[in-house]
């Protein structure tokens, strides 16, 4: 058991320690902080997301108050009825011929009635449908502006990595772009903004 741990741990301290990164110049980085795109802005970028995927506030307050006045309205029922009648009539009078006449009618109602729940202006159980989906549209905001808010950061990070620090091989090089490109893709789904 011993002589497996002695070869780990001799294993482990003859590896070779990985190369530290190296630390770009101040200047440089400064220089490459400037040069990053300025447009859209962090800013810009939550707002398109919250208005493209309608879950701002506006969108549950109006839901809200659209609940609480439906309880005013009322329920309205129609009805149109239409009615034919037909009527015969033989007249068989003693010395006359025999009469045979035909009566038509037509009739034709219409009816509205217009019913209050007064008790729904007092609690309305779609308003507590509707605090609920506002709950709701409030948790996915909150959770797609920090998913927008990651990724857009993660898109700095990698446009200054390619700015100053060089790849180790052609694959990190590739991969840095191809991330870049996906990151910019799926924001520009999101926001409808271009980058």
């Amino acid at each position: 058991m011993s002589n497996v741990l002695s070869v780990i741990l001799s294993a482990l301290l003859a590896a070779p320690a990985p190369a530290p990164t190296p630390v770009p110049d101040p200047d440089a980085l400064e220089r490459a902080l400037q040069a990053l795109p300025a447009r859209p802005t962090i800013a810009e970028v939550q707002e398109a997301v919250v208005r493209r995927l309608a879950l701002g506030p506006r969108s549950a307050r109006r839901l809200l108050a659209r609940a609480r006045a439906a309880a005013a309205l009322p329920s309205v029922q129609g009805e149109y009825d239409q009615t034919i009648d037909r009527d015969y009539q033989l007249d068989q009078a003693a010395g006359t011929a025999d009469a045979l006449t035909q009566d038509l009618g037509a009739g034709r109602g219409a009816r509205v009635r217009a019913t209050w729940d007064l008790g729904r202006l007092i609690f309305n159980p779609d308003e507590l449908r509707a605090a609920r989906a506002a709950l709701d549209a409030a948790a996915e905001r909150e959770r797609v502006l920090v998913a927008v808010t990651q990724l857009y950061f993660e898109r700095q990070q990698l446009l200054l990595e390619i700015a100053l620090l060089p790849a180790r091989d052609g694959q990190e090089a590739i991969g840095r772009r191809v991330r870049v490109a996906e990151i910019e893709a799926v924001l520009t789904g999101l926001t409808g903004l271009r980058f």
